[in-house]
């Protein structure tokens, strides 16, 4: 995990990657406000979220949170933890905090009526472990709601930057490959009785290069063979193609599935 604690040491990595498809979006309705709405509340809803990253799913709804919704915020990185905090604002006080591995909940059975896993069971080693100790923690009647990407997310850019330089990483397949839309429900079914999947509709319209450029420097592997000349080139390269083309288009394959306990 340490590559994996080093990329996501803080926010600023995450944020490169939210920005690109924050600005460049062609849905006029947001991805936050989309997952929120596909949240169901039960009265008093006790909630954890797993890797919550800089809690930017939560600062995008305050204003739709349930006034008696008990909330607690998961990362495996202290410095996620605390940029949430910061950005939570004066609302952090609303939320608890813990540094916790999804893999080993430390709560006991059935004490949670939601969990939330926003684009990150890809992340988990023993993702069986984890997502059975998320069913564990789930009262009966309890949902698991967890985003992720299929294995053509994107995939413009990812020819895009393998066309410049194709020992330069930065395709998010491998983590689709792990737990994605393609494969997600399979292995969700092994701990839940319902499992249901479903598509957020979107796409990029690029028109500048310094946003590519940070969200490709967001991976570690392009950051580490990017030197300052082939940074440059690679300025020059995406510049190119938007005077050439107005654009760059690139396609998006993003979902949600919800897993129920019975």
């Amino acid at each position: 995990m340490s590559l994996l604690s080093n990329q996501y040491s803080d926010s600023k990595n995450f944020m490169a990657r939210i920005e690109l498809n924050r600005r460049f979006s062609t849905n006029p309705y947001p991805w936050t406000l989309w997952i929120f709405d596909q949240i169901k509340f039960p009265e008093n809803a006790k909630v954890l979220e797993l890797g919550c990253g800089n809690a930017i799913l939560w600062k995008s709804n305050l204003e739709m949170i349930p006034d008696n919704a008990q909330i607690l915020l998961t990362d495996f990185s202290e410095g996620m933890l605390e940029d949430a905090q910061k950005v939570l604002g004066q609302a952090s006080d609303r939320f608890d905090y813990e540094v916790m591995d999804a893999q080993q909940i430390s709560y006991p059975d059935n004490s949670f009526d939601i969990v939330i896993a926003n684009l990150m069971l890809y992340h988990i080693p023993d993702r069986k472990k984890a997502i059975s100790e998320i069913s564990r923690v789930l009262k009966d009647g309890g949902a698991l709601y967890a985003t992720t990407y299929g294995r053509d997310n994107m995939k413009e850019l990812n020819d895009l930057v393998k066309n410049f330089d194709d020992k330069l990483f930065n395709s998010l397949e491998p983590l689709a490959r792990a737990f994605g839309l393609e494969n997600g429900e399979e292995q969700l079914s092994y701990s839940f009785d319902k499992v249901e999947m479903i598509k957020y509709v979107d796409s990029l319209e690029v028109n500048e290069a310094e946003p590519i450029i940070n969200y490709i420097l967001s991976f570690s592997n392009a950051k580490e063979k990017m030197d300052e000349n082939k940074l440059r080139r690679f300025n020059g390269y995406i510049t190119d193609i938007l005077e050439k083309n107005g654009i760059i288009e690139i396609s998006k394959d993003t979902g949600i599935f919800i897993a129920k306990k019975t």
